[in-house]
């Protein structure tokens, strides 16, 4: 083995070490932040939960309804009940965001923090209803993509951004023109998405798109109906209501991209059905 490998090597060894022991440090510093508010939260102290709060704070819950940081601490019991039975607590930590995640009375729940100048600020919370029955097996919408494949109702801000977006209109390609190959090499192996309907990480998603590619069908991605997107350091947060292909009442999503190997693969997407919002009709067949 030449020197100049050698040194790669020598890098190799001290610096992943160092990476991993840097998200170990950024998961205890979340989780600390995270038992604080919860803290507040029950003891009804709205003046301690503010200071974990984001100003950008927003909390949606599981019929799909979203409170800013001033709602959420004029009526700081509903959160309060919502945090006083979470369990089977993960979390993924970045530079400067972080999802914990969990569930909580029949629902999965998700906080993301953000690291700010004054420490790490609570950002977003977001309940999933767990699915009432299993996965249907009937048999996704075929038909054409135009957005998101195509056009989005979204001008991106920033070179990552832009990175981002093309990242995952990718993945929708992918579905629509059916490529679970390539479509896995735009999802992070921490992956998972969440919806009212079930729970997949990478693999279980992988072999999803497997199976549909078998199957000739093609795929094509709800639209957007609204979206924003927050840069953190070597994550993305992106933020976006859907209008479901076939029909029905829109859904929020929030994703999260993290910066890796050159590109933005997805590392987290879960989603929430506006219970209280009109249906919206199906995209008409072209």
């Amino acid at each position: 083995m030449n020197r100049f490998l050698l040194a790669i090597l020598s890098c190799a060894l001290f610096f992943f070490p160092a990476l991993a022991a840097h998200s170990q440090e950024n998961g205890q510093a979340i989780l600390q932040a995270d038992r604080a508010l919860s803290g507040a939260l029950q003891k009804s102290d709205p003046a301690a939960a503010a200071i974990l709060l984001d100003d950008r704070f927003q909390w949606t819950d599981a019929n799909g309804k979203t409170f800013s940081k001033t709602e959420t601490l004029r009526d700081i019991a509903a959160l309060a009940r919502e945090t006083a039975s979470d369990t089977d607590i993960q979390i993924h930590s970045y530079a400067e965001l972080g999802i914990l995640f969990g569930f909580h009375h029949n629902a999965r729940f998700s906080r993301i923090w953000v690291k700010r100048p004054a420490g790490w600020k609570a950002l977003l919370a977001l309940d999933t209803p767990k699915p009432a029955q299993p996965p249907s097996a009937t048999p996704p919408a075929s038909g054409n993509c135009v957005n998101p494949c195509a056009t989005l109702p979204f001008t991106p801000a920033t070179p990552a951004d832009q990175a981002v977006l093309a990242e995952w209109q990718k993945t929708k390609m992918d579905e629509w023109h059916p490529d679970a190959a390539d479509w896995s090499t735009h999802v992070a192996e921490e992956f998972l998405i969440i919806n009212d309907r079930a729970e997949r990480n990478k693999e279980q998603r992988t072999a999803l798109a497997r199976k549909w590619q078998e199957a000739g069908l093609r795929v094509p991605g709800d639209p957007v109906l609204s979206m924003s997107m927050s840069d953190f350091g070597d994550a993305v947060l992106m933020i976006s209501r859907h209008a479901p292909y076939k029909g029905g009442k829109p859904y929020y999503n929030v994703r999260v991209f993290v910066h890796r190997d050159g590109h933005w693969p997805i590392a987290w997407s879960q989603q929430t059905t506006l219970q209280d919002a009109p249906a919206i009709p199906a995209v008409p067949d072209k």
